[in-house]
């Protein structure tokens, strides 16, 4: 038996995967400590596992992050949101996290530690000397963010280069928005970690997330990432962390529904970016309205009621529905590009429309787009008839679904639950990565000071 702490970002898209792993960990026998908000408490207890909530100073309900932090409410979404969730929700919260794994291990002599992508706590631990600290792995809960000349920066939601003047452009576009979008970020960590002790990052920080774990386990097939020519090997692709099946499902009186329709359209804004049922819901209900299908609104938490438009009569809604029941049913899933569910839905061979623009969704959305799963809408506002094109081509246009079904034979190929298992008891045991830990190297690209200038100008 193995000690494990499980420590998650306290946001619903960081904390199911790391509660499905605590869970099976369980199972085979192991002692897990889950770390995070108060808010997911019952949760993280149902797993079996023990229970340290987060410091007071960092016990944030992610419900509540405006009336935590008011200004944010004025940041348009995109990356200036970004940029503050990284200060405020992510550096800010380090010295705090940091500590509590600090107590936890005092009290609990611990053989590992695992986090999600953006977990920060680790990195002072990270950043010292590999004999003095525990195994740590990272589970990557969203889409992988690793500087590459195959890959444009992250949050530019550009598919990978087709010819070598845009593999160039790529490493161009990298160094300036990292230094000019997110120099001043990196400039905050490095400072926030300076005052626990620590040296600075060795890297860009998306790029220092994924590889100073021992290892990073990305949550997806290799078939729904972008190819990179170089790519450590500490990274490892486990397949989706699907949820458990439902035990507890209490069906609305209109679930009959379900099983007679003939094609069902689901549409939902995820559990956090759903204030505004208007973005996304309210247009897909109208944009098929009174059609020869069955769309389903699930508003991840907000009441039915806060959807601002009236119920067609071919529509129903809920405020949660269990997507294990509900996704082997639907034809199409109109989504904002939450991670997790856009790999279940594709897990099932789901394809997908997607609109999203807030954290890293257009980059999801990307990649839906590229591997022919689905169409990206390009915007968290599209128009009820954006909606409606869309979603006839992918009930009528078949390449939509196959590419889908290829998706879910690739997805298929992994147990995500027992390869993680795997891997961190031989880590916790071996105290050392599988498969040596490589930093990925970087190919050089000459490009002029004219080119630099004319890409700045447009990116």
């Amino acid at each position: 038996m193995a000690r494990f702490l499980v420590a998650a970002t306290a946001v619903p898209g960081h904390v199911f995967p790391l509660m499905a792993v605590a869970q099976h960990l369980v199972g085979r026998g192991h002692e897990v400590v889950v770390h995070t908000g108060s808010v997911f408490r019952q949760r993280a207890e149902a797993t079996g596992a023990r229970f340290v909530a987060f410091h007071p100073e960092i016990d944030v309900d992610y419900r509540q992050l405006d009336q935590r932090f008011p200004e944010r409410r004025n940041i348009p979404p995109g990356r200036a949101q970004v940029c503050f969730g990284l200060q405020h929700l992510c550096a800010d919260a380090i010295p705090h996290q940091s500590a509590g794994i600090r107590d936890i291990h005092r009290d609990s002599p611990l053989d590992a530690i695992i986090v999600d992508t953006m977990f920060c706590g680790t990195f002072p631990l990270l950043l010292g000397p590999r004999e003095a600290r525990l195994p740590i792995v990272a589970l990557g809960i969203t889409a992988l963010g690793l500087s590459s000349a195959d890959t444009a920066f992250f949050g530019t939601a550009l598919p990978p280069p087709l010819t070598p003047q845009e593999r160039a452009r790529n490493v161009v576009m990298n160094g300036h928005l990292q230094q000019a979008v997110f120099g001043s970020v990196q400039r905050y960590f490095n400072d926030v970690l300076a005052s626990q002790g620590s040296r600075p990052l060795p890297a860009f920080l998306f790029d220092a997330a994924v590889t100073l774990p021992d290892l990073y386990l990305q949550l997806t097939a290799r078939a729904f990432e972008y190819p990179r020519a170089e790519m450590p090997g500490s990274i490892r692709f486990v397949g989706p962390l699907l949820p458990p099946p439902s035990t507890d499902f209490r069906p609305p009186p209109w679930w009959d529904d379900v099983g007679t329709a003939g094609s069902i359209v689901l549409v939902t804004q995820g559990t956090v970016a759903n204030q505004d049922l208007g973005q996304l819901v309210g247009p897909t209900l109208t944009a098929l309205a009174n059609q020869d299908l069955l769309v389903i609104a699930s508003t991840g938490g907000p009441p039915v009621e806060a959807i601002p438009v009236p119920l067609p009569r071919n529509a129903r809604a809920a405020s949660f529905l269990p997507f294990d029941r509900l996704l082997p049913k639907v034809s199409v899933m109109v989504t904002n590009g939450g991670y997790g569910a856009v790999t279940h839905a594709l897990s099932l061979g789901v394809p997908l429309v997607v609109a999203g623009d807030s954290e890293e969704k257009p980059e999801i959305a990307a990649r839906v787009a590229w591997a022919g799963a689905g169409i990206n809408l390009g915007t968290g506002r599209p128009s009820a008839a954006q909606i409606g094109e869309a979603v006839r081509a992918l009930l009528t246009q078949p390449h939509y679904r196959q590419r889908a079904q290829e998706l879910r034979t690739a997805f298929g190929r992994h147990n995500a639950r027992d390869e993680i298992a795997q891997l961190v008891e031989g880590l916790a045991a071996n105290g050392s990565a599988a498969g040596g830990h490589t930093n990925a190297g970087r190919r050089a690209v000459d490009v002029d000071a004219a080119s630099i200038q004319a890409m700045s100008r447009t990116i």
